[in-house]
């Protein structure tokens, strides 16, 4: 059935620590993880399995930043749909998150891992 399926999120982002205590967190309430470090390895993985919700941080090695892949996703007709929750230490970039299509902007210095958690849970719904 598909209400039974479980939900999948991709978290993107770079700093390996708080990646895996999210994981580590998402993983506790059911949710399963995709994991990537840079944009381009994100957007690969979001082309192959197609996640639930994507968690993007901004800054991100290789050339190509978190603002750069959500303007991708959101121009692809198949890809657009998927719901992206920006997760940043940028405090002033939440306009322009919010205008090119996240759906939600969280500073990092600002959350516990539970209410990152409980927003992705949300979100899910």
């Amino acid at each position: 059935m598909e209400e039974d399926k479980k939900k999948t999120v991709l978290v993107i982002e770079d700093e390996i620590v708080l990646r895996d205590l999210i994981v580590e967190k998402l993983e506790e309430t059911s949710v399963e993880t995709i994991v990537a470090s840079t944009a381009q390895e994100g957007e690969l993985k979001i082309k192959e399995q197609h996640p639930s919700l994507i968690l993007l941080d901004i800054m991100l090695p290789g050339g190509m930043n978190g603002f750069d892949l959500l303007e991708q996703l959101k121009r692809d007709p198949i890809l657009k749909s998927i719901p992206v929750i920006v997760l940043t230490n940028l405090s002033t970039e939440h306009k322009t998150a919010t205008e090119i299509g996240a759906i939600d902007y969280i500073v990092k210095s600002n959350i516990s891992l539970d209410e990152v958690a409980l927003k992705v849970k949300n979100h899910l719904q």
